[in-house]
């Protein structure tokens, strides 16, 4: 069986963006309760009156709590006015990243509205309605002289990740190619959430953080006395909200009402208020 390359599986994910869109096409307007156009929910969501989404919510800029505990970010914002075109209020359910798609496939949220890859094996399991471009990036502390340029670069070295994601696999991947080269493996430290491989890495206690690119650009800007980026960023792809199979109504709605929310101006006005310029569609 051949494997779909990033190319083909951005054709997959555009093809089904604009073929959803048509699908939704019939389906007519609510009343004028927003000055934007409204879309028909599901009845069975409609019926409950809110969207319930789960994410990790420790991803800043794009999904993090204030320190009242409240949901705030790029993809809180964007899918709190996606509930908007559908008359519709929303929860969050804070989880982590391995319980995601299990929380979805289970019906404990409708949709997934996180930082989550496009993916070939994902798209054999849920729908994936593209929203964002990110990539991978590696931090150092300031007061260190690390300078890798690749994954490689880090052998011998103590690097924190987020468990189970992207740069996790990624970082596992060249520990093969280094073991299988004779050289020393990458020390992973796979922790739960993102917001704790940067105190490791504050603390000294990790050579380096391997981490998206938006969430470097934010803790290195949030702390630019303690962090920097190295290298270039690498590994990039497209994210998009998830929503199981067996939903396919909720994947349309959501999709016509996020052609709305570009078509008006509001996917590039949040873009720009969280500092994602290089991550939009």
């Amino acid at each position: 069986m051949t494997t779909p390359t990033n190319t083909t599986i951005r054709r997959r994910s555009l093809t089904l963006l604009a073929g959803l869109a048509a699908m939704v096409g019939s389906i007519g307007l609510q009343g004028q309760a927003f000055a934007q156009a409204s879309v028909e929910p599901p009845q069975a969501i409609a019926e409950k009156g809110h969207i319930n989404y789960c994410a990790t919510l420790d991803n800043p800029p794009r999904a993090f709590l204030t320190t009242e505990q409240k949901p705030t970010g790029f993809e809180v914002e964007l899918g709190e006015e996606i509930a908007k075109r559908m008359g519709l209020e929303t929860r969050w359910s804070q989880l982590k990243f391995t319980g995601l798609i299990p929380a979805l496939q289970a019906g404990q949220c409708d949709a997934l509205m996180q930082e989550l890859f496009i993916k070939a094996e994902r798209l054999e399991i849920i729908d994936m309605i593209p929203f964002s471009n990110t990539g991978q990036r590696m931090v150092a502390h300031v007061e260190t002289d690390v300078q890798p340029t690749t994954l490689e670069d880090l052998s011998g070295m103590k690097v924190a990740v987020p468990n189970g994601t992207t740069i996790h696999n990624l970082a596992m991947e060249a520990n093969e190619e280094l073991k299988a080269a004779g050289k020393e493996k990458i020390n992973l430290v796979a922790l739960p959430t993102t917001t704790e491989t940067f105190k490791q890495l504050s603390t000294r206690q990790v050579d380096a953080v391997g981490t998206t690119m938006t969430a470097a650009a934010y803790y290195v800007g949030l702390e630019p006395d303690q962090f920097r980026t190295v290298g270039d960023p690498f590994g990039l792809i497209e994210t998009g909200i998830g929503v199981a199979k067996s939903n396919g109504e909720l994947t349309a709605a959501i999709t016509k009402a996020f052609k709305a929310i570009i078509e008006d101006g509001t996917y590039d006005t949040l873009i720009a208020k969280y500092n994602m310029q290089g991550s939009e569609l």
